[in-house]
């Protein structure tokens, strides 16, 4: 759904998981109902599945790990703006929380609000119907560039280098048997499998202040998809061409190019 030209939008991406990925992490990826129960996918193998986290390891404070995470992950990209999402506070259960969310279809919005567009959703009219405006999308291209930015190897020299912590945050979420590696490798793949739609995207009126896709095929994609549409065709290609680095990178499975 959408809001209005009147009103400012509270939803948006980031996948991306991406930077999320970096700051599927830090700053990635972004908003916040669990989509409707969708067919499930089938969980991936992970390649070279990683051990759990030993049973001694500990959490160190925000503070602690944070400067850690900073100090590491501020080589990753020369975009000014990454720096800036790294002054978020809580960088590890972030990380963790967004990977997790995208995994599961869920918008991660509340941990990524920070990167909430400052401008509101535009539509246009057209002969009478209603269609996306591009400078929607655009509101999206700072967001896309500081992705594609990042540089996959080193992200995934990072996640080797704090493994440990990320599995046991992950595991601290509620989830003390699972991989902190199977749910990355699921959300790198929702990423990359999002429909990617290059022509004029219409819309219909919805509840209140509200737009509905009318083609019910992408009315009918979770909130991660929609997000992903709402940023629009280049910037989508953008996030995923990142997360197919950041998977092969990280010698995640492989996902098929689109």
């Amino acid at each position: 759904m959408f809001e209005n030209q009147q009103k400012k939008s509270g939803t948006w991406v980031a996948v991306a998981a991406i930077a999320a990925a970096a700051a599927v992490a830090i700053g990635a990826y972004l908003w916040v109902h669990r989509a409707p129960p969708a067919a499930p996918a089938a969980e991936p193998a992970v390649a070279q599945q990683a051990p759990a986290a030993p049973a001694d390891v500990k959490l160190p404070p925000a503070e602690e790990s944070d400067a850690r995470i900073r100090a590491e992950a501020g080589k990753l990209s020369s975009r000014p703006e990454f720096a800036e999402w790294l002054k978020q506070s809580g960088l590890l259960e972030r990380w963790v929380v967004v990977t997790d969310n995208l995994s599961e279809g869920v918008s991660p919005r509340k941990q990524l609000a920070f990167l909430g567009p400052a401008k509101g959703f535009v539509a246009q009219q057209k002969r009478g119907r209603t269609f996306i405006d591009a400078r929607s999308y655009a509101r999206y291209d700072t967001f896309a560039a500081v992705v594609a930015s990042i540089d996959a190897k080193g992200f995934a020299a990072l996640v080797r280098d704090l493994h440990p912590l990320l599995q046991a945050a992950y595991h601290a979420l509620g989830y003390p048997n699972r991989n902190v590696d199977t749910v990355a490798a699921q959300a790198l793949q929702r990423l990359v499998a999002a429909p990617v739609v290059e022509d004029p995207v219409e819309l219909k009126p919805g509840k209140g202040a509200l737009y509905l896709f009318a083609d019910e095929k992408l009315e009918q994609q979770g909130p991660v998809e929609k997000h992903l549409l709402r940023m629009g065709p280049r910037n989508t290609k953008l996030i995923q061409a990142k997360a197919r680095e950041i998977a092969q990178a990280l010698e995640l499975p492989a996902t098929a190019s689109r």
